[in-house]
C-alpha cells in the first residue's frame, strides 16, 4: 500500500457543485449502500492535511486536498457530533471541497472494518499494480512516490494529473488515453475532487484499483467498475490523531503506528 501523497493534493479547489450525472450516480450510490449508517460521530479531527472522522468507535480518513474551512464553515465539524453519521456523509454532495472532504471522512467511518479484523495486505499496491501491469499499458491517477519504480515494471505507464506537469497525458486526449489502458489505479481523493465516476466509466475495460487511505470500502466502487480497493484502517486512534493535528503527511503518520493497509478484491466484500 502506499501513502496518499500525490499531485492532486494541495489543489485548491474551488467549489464543486454535483451536476455530473456520472458522479452523481457514483455518490448517490455510496451513500445508499453504507454499511453502518446510524452510527453516530463522536468526534472530528481537522488538521491542516486531512481530517479523521470517529463514528462508533471506527475511524475514517480523507485528504482535504489543500481545502480550508470557509468563515461559515469553522465550526461545521464540531457540530456534526452527536449526529448520524450518515448525515455527516450527506456532505459529500455539497459544492465545498471541505465539506466533500467531510462527507467521505464519514463515509469511510461508516464502512471501514473493526480493527480487530484487520489482517495487513500481502504486498503494497503499487506491487499489485506491478503485476497487473506487467507488459502492459498502465494509467496512474495520481503522481505517486511509486512512480518512477513502477515504470520500470510495467509496459507503459500512462499518467493523468490535474495539474500540468511534464510526461502527464494532456487533458484533451484523456479519454482516448483511458479507453486504451490495461490496467488503470486512481487515487481515492479522486471522489473528492469529482473525477471518480469519470475515470471508472472511461476506462472500463481495464483492470481498476483504487487506493489511498481517502479510499472508502464501497461495493458502490466495485458496481461501478473498481476491481481492487487499497485502503488503510486505523487500528490506534490516538497516534492517528496527533499526526493529523500536527499536520503530518500520511507516510509519517503511517511510521508512527496505528495504520494497517488492506488490499480488498470483488470477491473479499460481504
Amino acid at each position: 500500500m502506499t501513502d496518499d501523497r500525490c499531485s492532486h493534493h494541495n489543489l485548491n479547489l474551488s467549489d464543486m457543485p454535483l451536476t455530473d450525472e456520472v458522479e452523481k450516480r457514483l455518490i448517490n450510490a455510496m451513500l445508499h449502500s453504507m454499511q453502518r449508517p446510524d452510527t453516530h460521530v463522536e468526534h472530528v479531527e481537522v488538521g491542516p492535511k486531512s481530517i479523521a472522522m470517529i463514528a462508533g468507535g471506527r475511524v475514517g480518513l480523507a485528504s482535504l486536498l489543500g481545502s480550508r474551512p470557509r468563515e461559515d464553515e469553522t465550526h461545521l465539524a464540531a457540530g456534526l457530533v452527536g449526529r448520524s453519521v450518515s448525515q455527516a456523509a450527506e456532505l459529500l454532495a455539497s459544492a465545498s471541497p471541505f465539506q466533500i472532504s467531510l462527507g467521505l471522512a464519514a463515509l469511510n467511518a461508516a464502512n471501514t472494518i473493526m480493527a480487530e479484523s484487520v489482517g495487513e495486505a500481502d504486498a503494497p499496491a503499487e506491487a499489485l499494480i506491478a503485476a497487473l501491469g506487467a507488459g502492459k499499458t498502465v494509467g496512474l491517477v495520481g503522481e505517486f512516490p511509486f512512480v518512477d519504480a513502477l515504470r520500470e515494471k510495467v509496459g507503459e505507464l500512462r499518467l493523468f494529473e490535474m495539474r500540468d506537469i511534464p510526461g502527464a497525458v494532456a487533458r484533451p486526449d484523456w479519454d482516448e488515453a483511458l479507453a486504451g489502458l490495461d490496467v488503470l489505479a486512481v487515487t481515492g481523493t479522486a471522489i473528492i475532487t469529482r473525477k471518480m465516476g469519470y475515470f471508472l466509466a472511461q476506462a472500463a475495460q481495464a483492470k481498476t484499483v483504487v487506493l489511498g487511505p481517502s479510499t472508502p470500502l464501497s461495493p458502490a466502487l466495485f458496481d461501478c467498475g473498481a476491481d481492487w480497493l487499497c485502503t488503510s484502517v486505523v487500528i490506534d486512534p490516538e497516534p492517528v490523531l496527533a499526526g493529523i493535528r500536527a499536520g503530518m503527511p500520511f507516510r509519517a503518520i503511517k511510521r508512527a503506528g496505528g495504520i494497517r493497509f488492506i488490499q480488498w478484491s470483488r470477491e473479499d466484500m460481504p
